[in-house]
């Protein structure tokens, strides 16, 4: 039982006499990136010192506060990395997933192993070897031989030809685009449970406005993937229409979500200006060739007439009066509230019943 807690104690005793206390987290987050700075993060002990503080926790059954220590190894990790020079994230990474499966939590657990697998792939030179952790993690889950090469070989060229996004294991697992490795449904435990890579978040929000609107699409796609049970297909294409993002919602049936439909379109604009009546008539039009009964327009400035009922606002009233369709509206306030931990779930509840119930501003928000 106390394997893990010796370990860390020959490493250092001042981190295994933290375990303990019922302030570790927080304590151990202080300590941890003093004990190894800037440099240090490869070295063998400042890896064992993260992983082994975390697993001696998740010992003691204390899984969210192991989490929260891998978590946080990941965000040092990430914060450490210079220019297109990256560091192997995979150990917090795999124990992030390990967690997740601890806790019941089937659609983040399979998250992160992916998340993983985009590591070791980049590591292993477009490889991963069956006596990586990984591998089998991923093969027990459902993901077959065929699948692990295919998706290890192309996430290595994906990584060679965007060196920046490398950066980000997230950003990798988006262009990889095949999402057939989503098999599961979310457990009743993690249905309202929502976390994105603020600093991945951080960096999509910082190439907003570049003129290509591929940021904001990415940074929409990346968002909503996070909400268990929703399966993302970004840049859609029919015989008539691209769609910028296309939702499919999966294993919900009791809050709010049920009554979202299976299928929802989601529109992009990342203009300087704010969305007027003109694009929101257009989407309108969309949701009802798509017999979506739900939307969400991503505009950088939000929409016109916005507290006057006029314009894009009345039209997203009118809309849902007439059709049944409600229509969410988020902006870069809103994108930046969820890169500081707000939960998109819960916005996207406050933005659903205002439009469905012609709530006002103050009313919503309480």
């Amino acid at each position: 039982m106390d394997d893990i807690l010796n370990y860390l104690k020959s490493l250092d005793p001042e981190l295994a006499g933290l375990i303990d206390e019922t302030d570790a987290v927080t304590r151990l987050k202080q300590i941890l990136p003093q004990k190894y700075p800037a440099g240090t993060e490869t070295h063998e002990d400042a890896i064992h010192a993260w992983d082994w503080s975390g697993l001696a926790l998740r010992q003691r059954h204390r899984i969210h506060e192991a989490l929260e220590i891998h978590w946080a190894h990941y965000q040092h990790l990430l914060s450490r990395q210079t220019g297109s020079t990256r560091i192997h994230k995979g150990n917090p990474l795999v124990r992030i997933s390990d967690c997740f499966g601890a806790l019941q939590f089937p659609v983040h657990a399979k998250r992160y192993l992916m998340l993983t697998l985009c590591e070791d792939a980049i590591l292993g030179g477009g490889v991963v070897s069956p006596d990586q952790g990984v591998y089998f993690r991923l093969a027990w889950g459902g993901v077959t031989e065929e699948q692990l090469n295919k998706y290890a070989a192309r996430l290595y060229e994906l990584s060679e030809a965007q060196p920046a996004e490398a950066l980000f294991p997230e950003a990798m697992l988006q262009h990889l685009v095949d999402s057939g490795w989503q098999t599961e449904f979310p457990s009743e435990q993690e249905a309202l449970f929502y976390r994105t890579n603020p600093t991945y978040v951080d960096h999509l929000l910082g190439r907003l406005g570049d003129g290509t609107g591929h940021a904001l699409e990415l940074l929409a796609e990346y968002l909503m993937s996070c909400m268990p049970g929703c399966r993302t297909r970004r840049r859609a294409l029919s015989s008539s229409t691209d769609y910028d993002l296309v939702c499919a919602m999966e294993g919900f049936d009791l809050d709010f979500r049920s009554e979202l439909g299976r299928h929802f379109v989601c529109e992009c604009k990342d203009w300087e200006a704010n969305a007027d009546f003109t694009v929101m008539a257009k989407f309108c039009r969309t949701l009802n060739a798509t017999k979506s009964r739900f939307g969400v327009l991503f505009s950088r400035k939000g929409i016109s007439g916005v507290g006057k009922k006029s314009y894009a606002e009345l039209e997203q009233l009118k809309f849902f009066q007439s059709d049944g369709v409600v229509i969410v509206v988020l902006n870069e306030e809103d994108l930046r509230k969820i890169r500081d931990g707000a939960n998109l779930i819960a916005l996207l509840r406050t933005q659903y019943e205002k439009v469905r119930l012609d709530l006002h501003l103050t009313q919503a928000a309480c």
